[in-house]
Parts: C-alpha cells; sequence; structure tokens
C-alpha cells in the first residue's frame, strides 16, 4: 500500500537538500513520535551516505519495534533539470517492504514543495498489518512532515532577521500589478497566454488575502468574457474558499487557482507561468508588460 504526502517548507531547494543529508536533522524530525539509533553500539555519521545502515527502533523512545535495515540511494531527478531523489528502501522485523522516495520541487517564491513518497509491505499477516502499517506511515509523516515546517520557518526567520527587506511586501505586489496589467496589455492574445499571467498572478498573490481576492475576481471576469461556465463556476467557488483558507492557514502552496485544478492542491507551476512570475519579480515596477509566453 501507499503513502503520499505533500507539503510546502519556507525554505530553498539548497537549504532542504543539505538538512536532509544531516542524520541529526533525521532524529529531530522522526522525535519523539519515533526513537532511532545505531545498532550494536555503532556511532551515528554525520552525514547519511549511499549504502546500508542498521537502526533500533522505538516507538516514543520506549515500546521496541525491532531492528530496521535503511539503504540509502540517489535516483536522477523525475524531470531534467531537477533535484535528485533521496531513496530509502529498507526492511525490518516488522516490515517486509518500507520503500521511501523524498522528492523536493522549487516553488516560484523560492519555497519547496516536499514530498515523502512511501510504498508499505508488513513481514507478517500482510493481509491485516499491511493497512495498519499504512494508516501508521500516514500518521508518521504528517508528524514528520509537521516538524520539517517547523524547522523551515525557524531557518526563514534568522534569514529575514540577517536580511531584513521593509519593501518586500511593495516589491510583491508590484509584480502582482505588474502581471495583471501583462493580462490585460495583451487583449488579441489566444486564451491559452492570457490565463498563464492570471495564473501567475494567483500563485504569486495567494499569501496576501487581497492579492490571492484580486486574482480570483480577475480570473472570474475573464471566464464570463469567455462564456466559460465550467471556469466561472469555479471561480465563485474559490472566491468562497478564499476567507477561509487565510483563517485556517490552508494555501496549497503554487496552485495555479483555476478550475480544472483541485484548490487544495500543492503543486509546481508549469515554466512558463513560474517564468512570468520570475520576470515580474526581477522589473515589478515597470510600466509595460514583457513579450507573451507561448
Amino acid at each position: 500500500m501507499r503513502v503520499h504526502l505533500s507539503t510546502r517548507l519556507n525554505a530553498p531547494p539548497e537549504w532542504v537538500a543539505t538538512q536532509l543529508q544531516s542524520t541529526a536533522v533525521f532524529r529531530h524530525i522522526t522525535a519523539p513520535l519515533m526513537r532511532f539509533r545505531p545498532v550494536q553500539g555503532a556511532r551515528w555519521p554525520a552525514h547519511w551516505e549511499q549504502g546500508e545502515f542498521a537502526l533500533d527502533m522505538r516507538l516514543l523512545g520506549v515500546l521496541p519495534m525491532g531492528p530496521q535495515t535503511v539503504r540509502i540511494s540517489i535516483e536522477p531527478p523525475p524531470q531534467a533539470g531537477g533535484w535528485p531523489t533521496l531513496r530509502d528502501n529498507g526492511d525490518g522485523l516488522l516490515m517486509r517492504r518500507w520503500d521511501h522516495r523524498i522528492t523536493l520541487e522549487p516553488l516560484p517564491d523560492g519555497t519547496t514543495l516536499y514530498t515523502d513518497d512511501v510504498k508499505v509491505v508488513a513481514r507478517h499477516l500482510p493481509w491485516l498489518m499491511t493497512p495498519l502499517s499504512t494508516a501508521f506511515a500516514q500518521v508518521f509523516y504528517r508528524h514528520r512532515q509537521r516538524r520539517w515546517r517547523k524547522l523551515a520557518e525557524q531557518h526563514a526567520g534568522l534569514r529575514a532577521a540577517e536580511h531584513a527587506a521593509p519593501s518586500c511586501a511593495q516589491h510583491k505586489r508590484r509584480a502582482f500589478e505588474h502581471l495583471l496589467a501583462g493580462f490585460a496589455g495583451q487583449p488579441e492574445a489566444p486564451p491559452a497566454v492570457r490565463w498563464r499571467w492570471l495564473e501567475a498572478a494567483h500563485v504569486l498573490g495567494q499569501s496576501s488575502l487581497p492579492l490571492h481576492w484580486r486574482s480570483h475576481c480577475a480570473m472570474l471576469r475573464y471566464a464570463l468574457q469567455l462564456r466559460d461556465s465550467h471556469e466561472a463556476a469555479g471561480q465563485m467557488a474559490r472566491l468562497a474558499l478564499v476567507p477561509l483558507g487565510h483563517l485556517l492557514a490552508r494555501l496549497p502552496a503554487g496552485n495555479i487557482g483555476r478550475a480544472h485544478v483541485s484548490a487544495f492542491r500543492p503543486m509546481a507551476p508549469d515554466p512558463a507561468v513560474a517564468a512570468l512570475i520570475e520576470r515580474a519579480l526581477e522589473d515589478g515596477t515597470a510600466s509595460r508588460p514583457g513579450p507573451a509566453v507561448r
């Protein structure tokens, strides 16, 4: 059975990839739900290396879960120019298979979409224990991702303190206006091209309630202009969700805001959308939109 969970980390992929190599960070994010220690008195290495490593596991640091063999390997990135996948293809006393892959995807705002993908097969009574082990894996990896988010927020706080930028919000707003101007400045462009400007504005402005609201209003107006009833209905539903999403802090990073994608799904935007955002951030004060990305 499989567990697939993604979350947004408020840190660049370079930082996350470096932390993934640290065994101290591994022990931090798994505690206190699960405690690990090397078997037979071995010492923890400072960093993970490719190969096998035997660990003893204890639930809550107390209940023995038996030994686990960790097999670390690095796989090529799923997409050209992406980040390699970190894989732990392990097994243990209770598990016949615990195949865990970690993937990182850069998001346009400089943060990271972090994904745990785990395949689980129990060693004993698999018809019963595999579903139970999968349920535990859901709890375990959600716990890990919560710890990752806190760690990334701490890093972001230190980085912000070191490089305070009072005009950051103003810069983002200017870039947002630049994207809306790009949309408005190309009335004759094909709808697919114009939608990219609005998708980029949504991704960039999603963390700000006023900008988030404006991006969906612009999408609704354009859907009505195109007489696209499905898109218009989707935008009306998303406008209803915007205040709730900000109130609960449940904003799926990178989501393009369109009706054909889930409103709750974190995602890495299309390269064309990411390019528009990057260009807008570089020249947020521009009065004229750049050329369309086709």
